[in-house]
């Protein structure tokens, strides 16, 4: 046999720990995006901000994933997969200096900036190298793997960052140190995994509209999951900004563990939901945000009547919510995307996500400068849940029955 020969059948069996390397990196890249978190307690005293900075903040996070969704991530499908996980971490690196030398909010918005770009690239391109590193039959495995690794990685970011600052010295500078040292195998890592588009071409910059399927009933199916999804990251662009206050300010959570695991519980428990959950539940286009709105109301109510108990159940109906929500609009959105344009359609899929946080986010910060902070969070949760509500009204459950890979 030729070496020619020998090709495909070697780059097939490095296709199996590839998959399971490119997953490392992707929870590694999404990790990074909540370990400020819960260390907001420690800079906005220390620069002199508030909840409205807070939430700019984060929305410049949010911007940078849009920017880059935008711009880069569909670049995958035509110069490769592994040029753009690189690229990546590179920016990921650059965002991680910035956090370690910032003195003042300038530096934090730059330094969340860089993240977004990065999580913007890293959400498309490895998603899409997943789908094509299971092979045939596999679209299950990897959108599972998927979507667990993007919300297993922010939930593990807000727990890992909260110990390193209950318990360990520096807490705004020692995690950061070790992230950075953390991104040094998960280039190795990239650099071993076999590269899945064919004949690499030369990539053309260029801004992009968002990607639909051209079949009329297709593009009915994705909208219905990316509007479910505009409404599930609303949720957590609340629990990645400002929940950390209100747990340490209205409900008297003083531990910063305590409150990065609160956080972290909205996306541990969106895990398990992917894991655990009924495969009817991630054909319907209705439970996801059925619970999402149970989440959202009990949440809600814990706001207003101070009663921790209350916020955590309903945190966990919520990252029930999150977790079926996003599981079902990957495997939509895998199912449907034609294989020469995976990237491009997940960039899309992405981008109604990430949309999701920064409008929501913003007007909640705003709100929360001028008015009672229950009756701003009283119209952030009236929004999510009318849009999360939509989705169960326009799409009937017959006319998305079709089980998803």
């Amino acid at each position: 046999m030729s070496v020619v020969d020998d090709a495909p059948a070697a780059a097939s069996r490095r296709a199996k720990p590839g998959f399971w390397l490119v997953a490392a990196v992707y929870v590694l890249a999404m990790l990074g995006g909540t370990l400020p978190v819960p260390l907001y307690v420690f800079w906005a005293p220390r620069m002199g901000f508030g909840p409205f900075t807070t939430t700019l903040i984060f929305a410049i996070y949010a911007l940078g994933v849009v920017a880059s969704l935008l711009l880069f991530a569909s670049l995958s499908d035509r110069s490769g997969r592994r040029p753009l996980l690189l690229a990546s971490l590179v920016v990921l690196a650059a965002s991680t200096v910035c956090f370690l030398v910032a003195r003042d909010v300038g530096l934090l918005l730059l330094a969340r900036f860089l993240c977004g770009l990065a999580t913007g690239v890293t959400t498309a391109t490895a998603t899409a190298a997943l789908e094509e590193l299971a092979g045939p039959g596999g679209g299950r495995r990897a959108s599972m793997t998927a979507a667990g690794a993007n919300l297993g990685g922010l939930g593990l970011g807000t727990v890992i960052a909260g110990l390193f600052a209950q318990f360990l010295p520096s807490p705004t500078h020692l995690v950061f140190w070790c992230y950075l040292a953390a991104l040094v195998p998960a280039v190795v890592a990239i650099v071993v995994t076999p590269e899945t588009v064919r004949s690499p071409r030369r990539p053309v910059l260029a801004v992009r509209r968002p990607t639909l399927p051209v079949d009329r009933a297709a593009r009915g199916q994705f909208l219905s999951a990316a509007v479910a999804v505009f409404a599930a990251f609303a949720v957590n662009g609340l629990f990645s900004s400002l929940v950390p206050g209100f747990l340490h300010d209205a409900l008297q959570v003083r531990s910063v563990a305590a409150v990065g695991a609160e956080v972290g519980l909205l996306f541990a428990v969106a895990l398990v939901a992917q894991l655990a959950a009924p495969g009817r539940w991630l054909d319907s286009p209705v439970i996801g945000p059925v619970f999402l709105i149970i989440g959202v109301a009990v949440f809600e109510s814990g706001l207003w009547t101070r009663s921790l108990p209350a916020f955590v159940t309903g945190t966990v109906f919520a990252g029930i919510g999150a977790g079926v929500t996003f599981r079902r609009g990957v495997a939509v959105t895998a199912r449907l995307a034609a294989p020469d344009r995976r990237a491009d359609l997940f960039a899309s899929y992405f981008l109604a996500a990430y949309a999701g946080t920064i409008g929501p986010t913003l007007a909640l910060g705003l709100l929360d400068q001028v008015i009672n902070q229950n009756v701003a969070t009283l119209l952030l949760a009236v929004g999510i849940g009318a849009i999360a509500l939509a989705t169960t009204l326009t799409r009937s459950t017959a006319a998305d029955r079709t089980a998803v890979a």
